[in-house]
C-alpha cells in the first residue's frame, strides 16, 4: 500500500533518526525490540492499536494463515485483538534485528478521531503495510519531539499519522474496540507484575463477587490465572529486549520467584525458550 507524500526527505537521514531514537538512552513511549538471534514467537496477542518500524533486520508475521514480510524501511500498523506468530530475522551485516513499536494510547486516538470528524467505513486488514517515507516528516517530528522529552508534540505527531492514514482510507484504524474486564485486569497486572495479585482483591476493585468475576471473564473466553499469566510474560517479554538483564532478574522483575517456573511458563507461551532472546 502506497502513501503519496510531499515531504522530500533524505532515505538515510531518516533512516539513521530512527536508529537514534531506538538507541536512545531514555524514558519512552515505544518498546525497542533488538534481539541477536533468529527466533519465532507463538500466540502474540495484541491488545491496542501499534505501529512498527523495521530499522535492521527483518519480520515475517502470520495472521490469520497469511504471512506478511516485513524489511527494512517498513512501517506496519496492528490493530487491536489481533493474534499473531512472529519470526525475527537479524541483518546479516549488523548482526542485529531492530525495531520500534509504538503503542498507541487511546488519547491519541481519541484526538485522531476529533480531527477526522467523519463516519468511518473503511474495511482494512488486520496488518496494514508501508513505508517509513510515506510518514517521513511526521516520523522525523515526532523523534525530535521524543529525544526533547516534548511528550505532548510527540502524541501529536503520532495523531498526525493516523489522521494520514485516515485521509488513504484506512480510517478504521481509528475504531476502538468495545472495553473489556480481561483487558481492564491485564493492565493492572501489567502495571505492576510483581504484585501477588489475588482474586479477592481483584473482585473487591470491580466490585464483583467470585461467581460474577469467573462467569464475567468466562463469557470472554479466559480466566483470570490465564490474565495474570499473560500479563507477567508480556512484561517479561519488553524487558527480554530492550534490556540486558539477568534472567533470574527479569524472572523476580516479572512476579516469579523461580527462574525455571518462568522459564517453562514462557516456553509454554511463546514456544521459545527466552534464553534465545538474550542480547549477550
Amino acid at each position: 500500500m502506497n502513501i503519496d507524500s510531499s515531504a522530500s526527505i533524505d532515505a538515510d537521514h531518516l533512516h539513521g533518526s530512527l536508529v537514534k531514537l531506538a538507541r536512545a538512552d531514555m524514558a519512552r513511549d515505544y518498546l525497542c525490540i533488538r534481539a541477536k538471534n533468529q527466533h519465532g514467537l507463538s500466540n502474540i496477542q495484541v491488545n491496542q492499536l501499534h505501529m512498527g518500524i523495521i530499522l535492521h533486520g527483518q519480520q515475517q508475521l502470520n495472521v490469520y494463515h497469511h504471512q506478511i514480510d516485513l524489511n527494512v524501511g517498513d512501517l506496519f500498523i496492528i490493530k487491536p485483538d489481533t493474534i499473531a506468530d512472529t519470526v525475527h530475522i537479524p541483518d546479516p551485516n549488523t548482526g542485529e534485528y531492530l525495531t520500534i513499536l509504538v503503542p498507541m494510547c487511546e488519547e491519541v486516538i481519541h484526538a485522531a478521531q476529533m480531527i477526522w470528524a467523519k463516519p468511518i467505513t473503511d474495511k482494512t486488514a488486520a496488518i496494514l503495510r508501508f513505508s517509513i517515507h510515506d510518514f517521513a516528516a511526521h516520523l522525523l517530528e515526532w523523534q525530535t519531539a521524543l529525544l526533547e522529552q516534548d511528550f505532548v508534540k510527540a502524541r501529536l505527531s503520532i495523531a498526525a499519522i493516523l489522521v494520514q492514514l485516515c485521509q488513504q482510507h484506512c480510517a478504521d484504524v481509528l475504531i476502538l474496540p468495545p472495553p473489556k474486564l480481561s483487558k481492564q485486569i491485564y493492565q493492572w497486572v501489567i502495571d505492576d507484575p510483581q504484585h501477588q495479585w489475588q482474586s479477592s482483591e481483584i473482585e473487591m476493585r470491580l466490585g464483583l463477587s467470585s461467581a460474577t468475576l469467573r462467569r464475567k471473564l468466562s463469557h470472554e473466553q479466559t480466566s483470570l490465572r490465564e490474565i495474570i499469566t499473560h500479563a507477567r510474560l508480556a512484561y517479561a517479554l519488553e524487558l527480554l529486549y530492550s534490556n540486558k538483564l539477568p534472567m533470574k532478574t527479569i524472572a523476580a522483575k516479572s512476579g516469579y520467584q523461580s527462574t525455571a517456573t518462568f522459564r517453562e511458563r514462557f516456553m509454554q507461551r511463546y514456544q521459545v525458550d527466552p534464553a534465545v532472546l538474550s542480547l549477550d
